[in-house]
């Protein structure tokens, strides 16, 4: 090298890229775990719909002020932006409001998280992400962790038995609907019924030649079944000796067997017929009592 030439100075050492030690997907359950502790009590305030906004403010506030949520400062880890800076106010609004779209559909959105990069969809949308604040150890790290796990496994358990008790509320609910629309259809029989014997001592001993005679002075309108095997009807069929099993005894005058079962109503109509004037449901099931309906 020349004497007079001029010596290059050194070119300082690239800093490193940022590369945060990320908080996984189990110990950030458990710090949501002890923040929604928390939070539940705010559902005890007087004011409907007040424990939302607190949860609101709580987060923003504490998200914005260091990054730490008491859940996340109990399990050492804290938000920041994706070069490692604190997070705004502004950004910490929009990452609390995102939340809101993570919790969606059972919380998919938080179990983004358990991927690779560990940054769940409000982290995406807000661009930030979450680490572990200098000094956490590793017990501290692996009981948050069985927290989280502990927390999770609840969640879906709980999902599970409100899934159950879903289940068992709808055939309650449909056992119920089926034995009202059964009361509905009783109460109608003994109006037809009513209205038939009325009908029959207005006419000096003649039953009606059709269930349409009836209306509108004997009876304001033809009603409907109400069966869980057939759809709602007010429709009745004409019948004659063939279904009258020439019993007397109550229930026993119609034979079941020769029922053409439209689940409406059936009407003896035949003056010959031994059950002449009978009006019965023309139904060939039995009830929820397992009883045939042409026996009430």
């Amino acid at each position: 090298m020349e004497e007079n030439e001029a010596a290059v100075p050194a070119q300082p050492a690239a800093s490193p890229a940022y590369e945060p030690d990320r908080a996984g997907f189990w110990v950030r359950g458990g710090a949501l775990a002890v923040d929604t502790v928390i939070l539940g009590l705010c559902f005890f305030l007087p004011i409907h719909g007040l424990g939302y906004l607190v949860g609101f403010v709580y987060k923003v506030i504490f998200t914005s002020q260091g990054g730490q949520t008491p859940g996340k400062m109990a399990a050492g880890i804290k938000v920041v932006t994706l070069d490692g800076g604190p997070v705004s106010v502004g950004r910490s609004i929009g990452r609390v409001a995102a939340e809101w779209l993570s919790a969606m559909v059972l919380l998919l959105g938080y179990f983004i998280a358990g991927f690779s990069d560990k940054r769940a969809l409000h982290d995406y949308i807000a661009g930030t992400r979450v680490v572990y604040v200098e000094g956490v150890g590793a017990g501290r790290k692996a009981a948050f962790a069985c927290l989280g796990v502990l927390a999770i496994f609840m969640f879906i358990g709980s999902i599970g038995a409100f899934s159950l008790g879903a289940i068992g509320g709808f055939g309650k609910f449909k056992e119920l609907k089926v034995k009202s629309g059964e009361g509905a259809t009783k109460g109608a029989l003994g109006s037809l019924r009513s209205a038939t014997a009325v009908y029959y001592g207005d006419l000096e001993g003649q039953y009606p030649a059709t269930l349409d005679a009836l209306v509108p002075k004997h009876i304001p309108a033809i009603p409907s079944t109400k069966l869980a095997d057939h759809a709602e009807t007010a429709a009745w069929t004409a019948y004659g000796a063939e279904v009258c099993t020439g019993k007397s005894e109550y229930g026993a005058e119609i034979d079941v067997q020769k029922l053409k079962d439209t689940g409406g109503w059936g009407y003896v109509a035949d003056p010959k017929a031994k059950c002449w004037g009978a009006v019965f449901v023309d139904c060939t099931h039995p009830d929820s009592k397992g009883r045939p309906w042409p026996a009430y």
